[in-house]
Parts: structure tokens; sequence; C-alpha cells
């Protein structure tokens, strides 16, 4: 029997989850807001997480995901020794044929109990202003599902931030949640930690 661990990776904001002309306009700004909850369709989150949990780790016919489009530098991968150390953490799994690894991304995963709830493990990932805004302004735009955002003068910090500010909060209130800082932990610190808290779920 195939048992499908669903891996929730919350943390900053990188797009929004609903068409473009749905995302809500924030009153103070009149700028479109893609990181308030109500620019993501949690329903229909929910619904595919789940789908992915009950048909070993596939999703629905036809689903897209535009964040195959989106391009990431690729910058700070995992060192060769750290690899090998994972591959050493997580062996049961691979040696279990049955095991099956579902990844969730989100920047809001942990703001609607729907979600978190079916999450086996979960992990939060945070950041400082200056860490984050620098991100953020070296992303090249956003593939959307009915075209492409590039962010205007000024977004991260009206909007992204602030925003960023209460969905992490909400996510310190989630139980078993795993919080990691980019600005305390390297990638392969990062890495190590996680696959510490993913041999917990068996």
């Amino acid at each position: 029997m195939v048992k499908v661990y669903t891996i929730g990776i919350g943390g900053p904001s990188c797009s929004g989850k609903t068409p473009e002309s749905q995302v809500p306009i924030d009153e103070a700004t009149q700028l479109a807001n893609w990181d308030c909850p109500e620019s993501v369709d949690f329903t229909e989150f929910a619904e595919k997480i789940h789908y992915a949990r009950t048909h070993e780790g596939t999703l629905p016919e036809g689903f897209k995901s535009n964040e195959e489009s989106n391009v990431h530098d690729g910058s700070s991968l995992l060192s060769p020794q750290v690899a090998d150390q994972l591959a050493h953490i997580l062996a049961p799994f691979a040696q279990d044929p049955s095991a099956i690894f579902v990844i969730v991304d989100g920047f809001m995963l942990y703001w609607d109990d729907r979600v978190s709830q079916q999450l086996d493990c979960k992990v939060n990932i945070t950041g400082t202003f200056e860490t984050l805004k620098s991100r953020r302004e070296k992303r090249q735009g956003y593939h959307t599902l009915e075209g492409y955002w590039v962010d205007p003068p000024g977004y991260f910090e009206k909007i992204v931030w602030p925003e960023y500010l209460r969905l992490n909060e909400q996510a310190a209130t989630v139980e078993d949640v795993l919080s990691l800082s980019t600005d305390e932990n390297s990638i392969d610190e990062t890495a190590l930690k996680v696959a510490d808290k993913l041999i917990t779920m068996l």
C-alpha cells in the first residue's frame, strides 16, 4: 500500500495563486494585493492536496502550475557533503518503495486549517526585511493564470512585507511547525534540520 507524506514548505511570498482579475485591491495603495489571504482560493488549494494524498501523489488530469514558468537563479545549492548526510538520514524512506513525497509550497500554508491540517510535516521559512526585499527585487516577475506580473515601485514595503508579518504571526500559532530563518541558517543547515524533522514522520 502506498504511503503519501505531505511536506509543507511555507514562507515569504512568491506569487499569487488566483487569476489576476480576482486579486483584491489594497485600499490604502490601490495596488493589487497578491499577498493577502483573499488572493488565494483555499478551498481549491485544499482539494488539490487532498487529491494528491488519496491518489498516490498525483494531481488531477489537466492541472498545470504556473510556478513551472517562473525563473529561479538556482543559487545556494546543497554541498555534496550534506547531500550525502541527507541520503543517510532519509535512508528509511528510500528503502520503503511505498513512500511518496508530496511537497506543498506556498506563502500562506498555515493561514487556513483546511490546508495546514493535511500537512504531515510543516516547515516555515523566515527572513529579515533586507533579505526578503533583496530577493524579491531580483526576481524578474511572475507568471500568473492570466498573464505576467511585475512589482510596481514600493510594492515590497507597502504590500509584501506587512502581509508577510501578518502571515508569519499566524504560522507561529500552528502546532508542530519547524521555523527556520534563512538569515541564521545556511542552505545546508536548513536542509539538515528539515531532514531531522522529516524522519519524525515514521
